[in-house]
């Protein structure tokens, strides 16, 4: 794949040149046509009056072309350079988690099953490698899917519409170069448009509606009046107009300015996430998600086949009042802000629901562009297999920790099945325990949000309850010791126990907050809970006489272990599970190695 990007650079620079080059051409143009048309227009008013006015309408509309084609070449350069930012960032990610995109931090709880636990939200976590959403519904759908939560669809539904975003990568990157420069703070723009949607009621708004569909004919017969009747009775007319506009203007500006201030630079805002809009309804869609998400798009019933456009043009028109010039021309021809405020009223009433429909379904296909994007970028990783067994099954061959670089991780194979319900993992400190329980729990949570997983091959059973009993902290905020933490963990693992669920649960040494001899005791107790249930455990322990409860119950309990080597003085560690006990444990070495003096006398 960066291959890929590398050879999309190339040709990205080849038509950002080339397209710079046109621009640079139509400046030249835009000056040669005013220079030309001037010479024109006083050559043609010494010959006759009104064809030098119609050669000054024509002008003027050949002029506006230039700048419109001038507008959409910018646009396609401005797109472009987006795209390459977006592809060198995508390579930049290849080497580590990026921070270009948001984190999700925002989702992170404490109290959850699993998201703590197994960095799921935050710097550097899941959440922040798949990433690559602009809109605060397309990050939310996201979190939604890492914890499990609205699950909609079946995994392979899910899988099958990653699979399309992934082999779509022209339009992927387009999409998101779209949206690439709303910032984070941007992300939630949905609050503002639904202010927007609840515009003030005018005074006089059924009189100002009436008026602005006759004011064009009032103009026509005023300036008419200059030729019929009289340039002085033409200026009157002007006058009574121009102030019966300005009056208008004045009554509702009081309590339109707050309403016009919520929607100023929204315009700007709504045309990146148009331009995305637009890239979803354009393309075909194949699998079944995306094709029932595309015809949830709103069509509006307006101008545009693009459902934002008429939105936006009615937003930069309120905006353009900032303009003192600008403003003061539009009042005196019309009663300007009080009409557009009219428009935007009839527009929201004929797109009702209309900001929540759009995100919904930008939000979806940010989602599985992040997902497909993760796919492309790890072409190494697999689609797991989804059995429906009524036992939990996992079988994961060199599986990987997905949040550490490929050319730094070391994979390891493992069968998970009734014979190893309960697997007790031992080993030194820094050996790999921790890891491997986390490899476990994030590859599980890849698979049910329908992303492929870091593994050469696996299988997993759908339906299984994860919870974590691993990164237990101590809370000043909320009155908790580590221990009354490890307590209410306890009671998460209880609670799935005595409830009969369908739960995995991956421990990493419990009860440390409090004494051995209770520890071991506790840790006993909760242990033969679990073999006396229909639970799935994985336990990693520094304490060898957990290890013995497989003596007693050999078809349901096994040992493995992770081991290092010494060589030079220094530890060697090969991260490779093994099946059995570990013998030998290094905290002493580790100790020594630090400048402390144990086992010698002081």
């Amino acid at each position: 794949m960066e291959k890929t990007y590398q050879e999309k650079i190339t040709t990205l620079l080849t038509e950002i040149t080339t397209l710079k080059k046109k621009s640079d051409q139509i400046s030249m143009y835009r000056l040669l046509f005013i220079i030309g048309l001037l010479v024109v227009v006083y050559q043609l008013f010494k010959l006759n009056e009104i064809v030098g006015g119609l050669s000054i309408v024509g002008g003027i509309l050949g002029f506006y072309y230039l700048v419109k084609h001038h507008e959409k070449i910018d646009a396609e350069v401005d797109l472009k350079e987006t795209t390459l930012a977006v592809i060198q960032n995508e390579l930049t990610c290849l080497e580590e988690i990026s921070g270009m995109y948001y984190n999700g931090q925002e989702y992170g709880r404490p109290t959850h099953n699993f998201s703590e636990d197994l960095d799921i939200f935050g710097e550097g976590t899941l959440f922040h490698l798949i990433n690559r959403t602009k809109s605060k519904s397309g990050s939310d759908y996201l979190a939604q899917q890492l914890l499990g939560e609205k699950q909609t669809f079946s995994i392979s539904q899910k899988q099958e519409a990653v699979k399309e975003m992934a082999a779509k990568t022209d339009w992927r990157l387009s999409f998101f170069a779209s949206m690439f420069k709303i910032s984070n703070e941007e992300r939630g723009v949905s609050k503002v448009l639904n202010q927007i949607e609840h515009p003030p009621v005018l005074k006089l708004e059924k009189f100002i509606a009436i008026y602005a569909k006759i004011l064009p004919f009032l103009w026509v017969s005023v300036f008419a009046s200059a030729y019929f009747v009289s340039p002085s009775f033409a200026g009157y007319g002007v006058a009574a107009l121009a102030l019966i506009n300005f009056r208008l203007t004045g009554i509702n500006r009081s309590h339109t300015e707050e309403y016009f201030e919520t929607v100023a630079g929204a315009g700007r805002l709504m045309e990146k996430f148009g331009v995305a809009t637009g890239l979803i309804a354009q393309e075909n869609w194949q699998s079944e998600i995306l094709k029932t998400t595309h015809e949830q798009l709103p069509i509006s019933k307006l101008i545009t086949k693009n459902p934002i456009d008429d939105f936006v043009v009615i937003l930069k028109k309120l905006d353009m009042r900032r303009n003192m010039l600008a403003s003061l021309f539009l009042t005196l021809a019309t009663p300007f802000q009080p009409v557009q405020l009219i428009k935007l009223r009839a527009w929201l009433k004929e797109n009702p629901d209309f900001f929540e429909k759009i995100f919904d379904v930008i939000g979806v296909f940010e989602l599985y562009a992040s997902i497909g994007n993760l796919h492309f970028n790890k072409p190494d990783w697999c689609f797991p297999a989804i059995n429906n067994s009524k036992t939990f099954k996992l079988y994961g061959q060199e599986m990987g920790h997905p949040l550490i670089n490929t050319k730094n991780v070391v994979c390891n194979s493992f069968d998970f099945d009734e014979r190893n319900r309960l697997t007790l993992i031992t080993g030194s400190n820094m050996s790999g325990k921790s890891t491997f329980l986390r490899t476990v729990g994030l590859n599980i949570i890849l698979a049910y949000a329908g992303c492929p997983v870091f593994a050469k091959k696996m299988s997993v059973s759908d339906g299984i309850k994860l919870i974590c009993y691993m990164r237990i902290k101590d809370s000043i905020q909320q009155n908790a010791s580590t221990f009354k933490a490890e307590i209410e963990r306890i009671k998460l693992v209880l609670a799935a126990i005595n409830n009969n669920e369908n739960a995995l649960f991956l421990i990493d040494e419990m009860l440390r907050g409090t004494n051995s001899e209770d520890k071991l005791a506790g840790s006993m107790a909760l242990l033969e809970k679990i073999v006396n249930s229909n639970a799935y455990a994985m336990v990693a322990t520094h304490d060898l006489r957990m290890t013995e409860i497989s003596e007693e119950y050999p078809d349901v309990v096994k040992n493995y272990y992770f081991e290092y080597a010494t060589e030079n003085g220094e530890l060697l560690f090969d991260y490779l599970i093994k099946e059995g006990v570990c013998k030998s444990f290094n905290a002493s070495l580790l100790l020594k190695s630090i400048g402390l003096p144990i086992g010698e006398k002081l």
